[in-house]
């Protein structure tokens, strides 16, 4: 298989990834759609450089390849999973915001999430925020999602079910099967690099996090792969033999969740 640069692979990835609807699960979606153009991007001096060898594109850029619904209802005694996936250069992050929030504050949250420096990277990164207890009143919850000066973000309002209106908001009791809520579905970075692939995961008890390579093998550690005790993968020196499905599996005592990265090594531009 000939080996793409990075302008070849992101410009495939925008052209064949589809925009998908968001499935929540024992919710009720009321209106999906959310194609309003929230982005913002960070004012700065235009200066004339050249563009590093090591980025692929002049400028920052995000974009939503899932954008979460506007609106949804939660269903008795259920939990609610908010989705929201975007892709952009370097590693994008995403993080959520419950209630209202001026549009002049998104742009100046801190992100929760660790970035790492990664300016050759592009990558399409997943994250849901989880609802484990019943609404009192509707509430909206912003996905905001960052890279370099790049800023865009979405909100959806959960409306509770009328049973529980004015009730105590506490966590449902039990146990809860583990739910993968931050991960990345592609990661393209140059031969060479050293890549962090993230596997967040939602439950009770907590979770255990394992890693499968790219041949369906349990990363044990190792001169170049190692798990995290954050559960993150970290993949030293990539070679074109990486290329490949990564699986992560999070499980508890009562279940198991599992998500897949793809990762693709580039070859680097020939001076």
């Amino acid at each position: 298989m000939q080996k793409m640069n990075l302008h070849v692979c992101a410009l495939a990835l925008l052209l064949f990834g589809s925009i998908a609807r968001v499935h929540g699960r024992a919710v009720d979606i009321v209106d999906d759609s959310n194609d309003v153009d929230n982005s913002i991007e960070t004012e700065a001096e235009p200066v004339q450089e050249e563009k590093p060898r090591n980025r692929a594109f002049d400028a920052d850029w995000l974009k939503f390849t899932k954008t979460p619904p506007t609106k949804m209802l939660q269903a008795e005694g259920a939990t609610v999973e908010i989705v929201c996936e975007m892709m952009g250069s370097q590693v994008p992050s995403i993080q959520w915001v419950v209630g209202h929030l001026p549009r002049s504050e998104l742009e100046d949250l801190e992100s929760n999430q660790l970035s790492e420096d990664a300016p050759s990277a592009i990558v399409r990164v997943r994250s849901v925020h989880i609802i484990d207890h019943p609404l009192s009143e509707a509430r909206t919850y912003t996905c905001v999602g960052r890279s370099g000066s790049k800023t865009i973000f979405a909100s959806t309002v959960v409306h509770p079910p009328r049973s529980s209106r004015h009730v105590a908001e506490k966590t449902y009791p039990g146990a809860q099967k583990p739910r993968i809520t931050y991960t990345e579905k592609t990661h393209l970075d140059l031969m060479g690099s050293n890549i962090l692939l993230p596997c967040q995961a939602h439950a009770v008890p907590r979770a255990e996090v394992t890693w499968f390579n790219n041949e369906n093998k349990e990363i044990v550690g190792g001169h170049r792969f190692k798990v995290l005790p954050t559960g993150q993968l970290m993949i030293a020196d990539i070679k074109w033999e990486d290329m490949g499905n990564y699986k992560c599996v999070a499980r508890n005592a009562v279940g198991f969740d599992t998500a897949d990265t793809f990762v693709y090594p580039v070859l680097k531009e020939q001076d």
